[in-house]
């Protein structure tokens, strides 16, 4: 770091003037950054889950490429709302990358002529005087073919089920499809009151919320931590360097997320209040020894020099442990999880290098002796006053300390085993937003919108059409409707009851039980074009659909239905392959994976982290304690998510990977000086009370700069990201009771053997 230093205090202008220069190339591509939530996008491109998923896709079509508009009114059934409905629906038909409208003016009624099956409207939109409306709510309501699709039991609610052209399903092109429905609909919005729903506008809308809100928290976290920083310092000067290294940073990883390809969703939204806090913790903790030693009297180019050899290496040591606890998520296969990882990763030593390069460039050509004025508060004076209590304390009464540490650390473990993974499709969303009040009304009034989507594989062509196999849809159809949380299910079976309904003029609504029959009623409705057919069963007659739709009732339950249901599935299609997938299920899935994932990358990080202690200190103990204060976070941060009955899930489970970055940089900081007091004064109990004092302080200062941070996190709309806040800030309050208090009464109680000369080199 000598010779680092002496280049930078020979050539601060050129430092500066290429950081510029970096970051002006840098403003382009983190302005192009994009932001998407795709839960396909979660999973690798082999994993069987997805495979599953595109099967369904490709023999089938998606189950999420469809927008719908629902409203509910006492008279659905008159002249004056069907005119409307023929307005709007031709209004929304217009509207460009839209490939069909679907409402109950396009339900065809099946009828019989001669033995012929033929097709008509329920409602007649030439001539809308002729309609009878009370035979035709009747009628529709009647048809379980549209009945929890198109129009409620009551028949007071109906749904327009809009598909988007699947080559034309993209964020932009949503985007502005939902802008023009929203034109459209405020035509009408004096008159009737709108819901919309369906997974393309759950997306963009959650993804339109996410980005203001990242765009908020730089915003409110920013002016927080200058307000803050003003509040230490009272200098333009220690508002403006730290500001500086984190906006830059900041830039610099939005702008190589894009040119990577990477873009910004749930979990990558937080790393803006990560890095902010992040940077701003390096840039404190370096101003805090450069103005200790202007402090002794050291003149400006060796105090630089001074940081830079007395925190410079320790500050990469700490950007590179909390860089490998965001970068164990590699192992993850939880691709935005993964991600996530990276990118932090990748940010956090970032932030070192812009620290290293930029803050002493800076104070070499700035023209202040110091960055704190000390004399313009008393915050400094007070925290040195507590924090020699804080000494007196650990040296006095380090076994009592160590005692209350456990035992609290105990009471939270417990805490912990009541945890329990679940995550909702709309978890992060409080319940008084308009996606959470559109998706109620939808689940209340018609049906939920959250597909679970069954393939039946029959074996050979032509073996879907025979009562054996639709008797056993009819099975799995009753079954699937005894668990409250499925309101609807439909296949083959439902269509080709209707047809034989309507053949024999009879009330039952049951299946024939002639083979040759299901067949004809196959052929009859091939023949006639009616496209509902094929979204039931494939071309050649092999696989079978039912398409069932079920609340958000989260992972845990969802899975739970899908293993009682795979029983099932097992007893009666005992010939057959049946393949679960849907919407409903890959959300499901992929809370487990993210868990799992989490707990093999705690592990990872760990390991690496303690493998990184070993080299540096070659003692036992003191990895122990270097070790123990940064386990104590985690536990309190879980056993408190266990109490308050926060399940671990997509959004939160990313907080236990945070809480051991943030924890890992504080301890080493206090090693790191503790190391130099040591060497400085040739006994323990001053340097720890040194270290104490003078470390104590700029981890006071960087704890709360990371609350300010995160704090911010709390207003969220999301509620797991306001969840996050409220944890993140609690471990950080938990990481710094534990660095100022166990750390160093561990050393009074293990008492490790020091060398008292440092080593050459």
């Amino acid at each position: 770091m000598q010779r680092y230093g002496e280049f930078i205090l020979t050539y601060p202008r050129l430092v500066i003037f290429g950081l510029i220069a970096v970051a002006m190339m840098a403003v382009y591509p983190a302005m192009s950054i994009r932001t998407d939530f795709n839960l396909e996008g979660f999973y690798p491109d082999n994993d069987p889950v997805i495979l599953d998923y595109e099967r369904l896709e490709s023999e089938f079509g998606r189950d999420d490429d469809s927008i719908l508009i629902g409203f509910q009114t006492e008279s659905l059934f008159s002249e004056t709302v069907i005119s409307d409905l023929i307005t709007l629906t031709e209004k929304l038909a217009s509207i460009p990358h839209i490939e069909t409208v679907f409402s109950i003016l396009d339900a065809q009624e099946i009828q019989q002529r001669n033995g012929q099956l033929t097709f008509s409207s329920y409602i007649n939109t030439d001539d809308i005087a002729a309609n009878n409306w009370q035979e035709i709510q009747q009628l529709l309501t009647d048809n379980p073919l549209f009945r929890g699709l198109l129009i409620n039991e009551t028949g007071t609610a109906t749904a327009i089920i809009l598909s988007i052209d699947n080559e034309e399903n993209t964020y932009t092109n949503r985007n502005r499809i939902i802008n023009s429905i929203d034109e459209i609909l405020g035509e009408f919005q004096g008159v009737y009151h709108f819901h919309r729903s369906g997974i393309p506008y759950y997306r963009n809308q959650y993804v339109n919320m996410l980005n203001s809100e990242i765009v908020m928290y730089i915003a409110i976290s920013s002016v927080l931590i200058i307000l803050l920083l003003w509040y230490l310092y009272r200098t333009i000067w220690g508002v403006l360097f730290p500001m500086i290294i984190v906006w830059t940073t900041l830039l610099f990883t939005v702008a190589l997320m894009h040119l990577t390809g990477g873009y910004l969703e749930i979990m990558s939204s937080t790393i803006a209040p990560i890095l902010l806090c992040v940077g701003v913790a390096d840039a404190i903790h370096m101003i805090s020894k450069y103005d200790d030693a202007r402090e002794k009297g050291l003149v400006k180019s060796k105090s630089i020099i001074e940081m830079l050899k007395t925190l410079g290496n320790a500050t990469l040591l700490t950007s590179i442990t909390t860089a490998i606890g965001f970068a164990s998520l590699i192992s993850s296969t939880v691709m935005p999880m993964k991600k996530f990882g990276i990118y932090t990763a990748v940010g956090v030593i970032l932030a070192y290098l812009i620290t290293i390069l930029f803050l002493p460039a800076a104070l070499r050509l700035s023209k202040k002796k110091r960055v704190i004025d000390e004399k313009s508060g008393s915050f400094y004076p007070f925290i040195n006053k507590w924090l020699m209590k804080v000494a007196a304390l650990n040296r006095m009464h380090f076994k009592k300390v160590l005692v209350g540490g456990t035992v609290l650390t105990f009471v939270f473990f417990l805490g912990m085993l009541s945890l329990d993974v679940n995550g909702r499709i709309f978890d992060d969303l409080r319940d008084d937003t308009r996606i959470m009040q559109d998706s109620r009304f939808f689940t209340e009034n018609i049906a939920p919108q959250f597909p679970m989507e069954f393939i039946i594989d029959t074996g050979e062509p032509e073996a879907a059409l025979t009562f054996q196999a639709l008797q056993k849809l009819v099975q799995l159809e009753e079954a699937l409707l005894t668990y409250p949380e499925i309101h609807r299910a439909a296949g083959l079976h439902t269509l080709i009851k209707e047809v034989h309904r309507v053949m024999g003029d009879e009330q039952m609504f049951v299946l024939p039980e002639s083979d040759q029959a299901i067949a004809q009623y196959a052929l009859l409705l091939e023949i006639n074009d009616f496209d509902e057919l094929y979204n039931f069963v494939d071309f050649d007659y092999r696989n079978l659909r039912v398409a069932a739709f079920t609340e958000d009732a989260g992972s845990k339950r969802i899975n739970q239905i899908r293993d009682e249901l795979s029983v099932t599935i097992s007893e009666i299609f005992y010939t057959e392959t049946v393949t679960v997938t849907g919407t409903t299920i890959l959300s499901a899935d992929l809370t487990n994976k993210i868990v799992y994932s989490l707990a093999w990358s705690i592990l990872l990080a760990l390991t690496a982290i303690t493998l990184i202690m070993v080299g540096l200190f070659k003692n036992v103990k003191l990895v122990i304690i270097a070790l123990v204060p940064n386990l104590v976070p985690l536990i309190m941060v879980g056993g408190i998510m266990g109490f308050l009955n926060v399940d671990i899930k997509p959004s939160t489970a990313v907080i236990f990977t945070i809480a051991l970055g943030i924890a890992v940089d504080d301890s080493i900081h206090y090693l790191a000086r503790f190391r130099i007091e040591y060497l400085r004064r040739k006994a323990m109990m001053p340097a720890l009370t040194a270290s104490t004092v003078r470390t104590g302080r700029a981890i006071i200062l960087t704890s709360l700069i990371l609350i300010a941070g995160f704090g911010t996190l709390i207003t969220s709309s999301f509620t797991s990201t306001a969840m996050m806040g409220i944890l993140v800030c609690t471990t950080i309050f938990s990481a710094l009771i534990a660095d100022l208090l166990m750390l160093p009464s561990l050393f009074y109680w293990l008492k490790p053997k020091l060398p008292i000369v440092d080593k050459p080199r």
